[in-house]
């Protein structure tokens, strides 16, 4: 099919799809695990924001958020948020392996049900840059959040079974401890998915200065 017929035909069919609103239930299990830890905070970087539900959570909660993500329709829709808080944004960015360096810093980074993107498109060892910049624009906490399934990553996905939590937890916590140290590195616990993956898998990073693996 040409590609702009299937884009036309994409958007027919799932005219108000949003990821977020569609998954109510873990949107909100996700943000009360983010909030117990984020006390104390002043600022939020949410990276892949779609919808913004998650970014203007955040700055109900008093924090400046920043939401950035490459669609420009769900840029366009998040932006519809920003009437009720002047401490809320949403900008168009386009996460690269050399792009990533140039989103801001702040105290608590999000990067939610994005890296696999990033891993189908850029290869793991492009993922894991991605990932560990933006590890260095998170001065308190990075949290992060893998789907459960291999198909999402490409054709050559991570080394995991498929919807199995201790398999999932345990290969993105020992990703992530050689990005950041493994001590650092929290599973926060699953949070409720879709039909074809129940959970999804939330982790914390505890963030200081220079601090990853190969500041080691």
């Amino acid at each position: 099919m040409h590609p702009v017929l299937k884009q036309i035909r994409q958007r027919l069919l799932n005219r108000e799809r949003d990821y977020q609103k569609s998954r109510h239930a873990g949107t909100t299990e996700r943000w009360a695990l983010i909030q117990n830890r984020i006390g104390g905070s002043a600022s939020l970087l949410d990276v892949g924001c779609s919808s913004g539900l998650l970014t203007s959570l955040a700055a109900g909660f008093g924090l400046f958020a920043i939401g950035v993500d490459g669609n420009w329709d769900v840029v366009f829709k998040a932006r519809k948020k920003c009437q009720p808080y002047v401490s809320l944004c949403y900008i168009h960015f386009v996460v690269t392996p050399e792009t990533v360096a140039r989103l801001p810093i702040c105290d608590v980074v999000l990067c939610l049900s994005v890296y696999h993107q990033w891993y189908a498109k850029f290869g793991r060892e492009g993922a894991e840059r991605i990932l560990r910049t933006l590890g260095s624009k998170a001065r308190h906490w990075l949290f992060f959040e893998p789907p459960s399934k291999q198909s999402k990553y490409g054709s050559e996905p991570p080394a995991f079974t498929d919807r199995d939590e201790h398999s999932i937890v345990e290969y993105n916590r020992g990703m992530l401890g050689s990005l950041f140290r493994q001590e650092n590195v929290e599973f926060l616990g699953g949070t409720q998915a879709s039909r074809s993956e129940s959970f999804r898998y939330l982790f914390t990073v505890r963030m200081q200065t220079g601090q990853t693996a190969e500041a080691a």
